[in-house]
């Protein structure tokens, strides 16, 4: 019972520390390799921002570039023809409207995808101090204080 009792809580933060240092180094590694994952897509389909983006004549390989070729879509689509639902359903401008509406929804989602990402890094990071500082702070800690707070007993004849 006293190894139990001397060694357990500092056992305990020590496997916790590893866990977390582990975990925040996952998220770390992964949502940098989904963000690369997606650079490479939006490169892969070789768009460039238009002359009237607010970052013009430019490769679609960021969240910010992204979201300035969506807004001009939107901007092109909405300010030429109004709102999808105004235009009648015979107009064959509608078909040109769902195209634009489409690449927009894909842009945006990159986009988005770059925000996850960065969340994830970001969360990852956190996760990896957490457990930096429980491995070097909190396992010591507890090793030094059940030192201190566990007396063995004499009559004993555990080790």
């Amino acid at each position: 019972m006293y190894f139990f009792k001397r060694h357990a809580p500092w056992i305990s933060s020590a496997i916790l520390g590893l866990l977390l240092v582990i975990g925040g180094g996952y998220m770390v590694v992964e949502g940098l390799a989904v963000r690369d994952e997606i650079t490479n897509e939006l490169k892969a389909e070789q768009i460039t921002t238009s002359q009237d983006a607010r970052i013009p004549g430019v490769l679609v390989d960021d969240a910010e570039t992204a979201r300035a070729q969506a807004d001009v879509i939107k901007e092109h689509t909405l300010g030429t023809w109004g709102p999808y639902s105004q235009l009648p359903r015979e107009d064959p401008r509608r078909a040109q409207f769902i195209d634009g509406v489409t690449l927009r929804t894909a842009l945006n989602t990159a986009a988005m995808g770059f925000g996850v990402t960065q969340l994830v890094i970001g969360a990852g990071v956190l996760v990896l101090i957490a457990g930096a500082a429980t491995l070097l702070l909190a396992t010591p800690g507890l090793y030094f204080l059940a030192g201190v707070v566990v007396q063995k007993d004499p009559s004993s004849r555990e080790t």
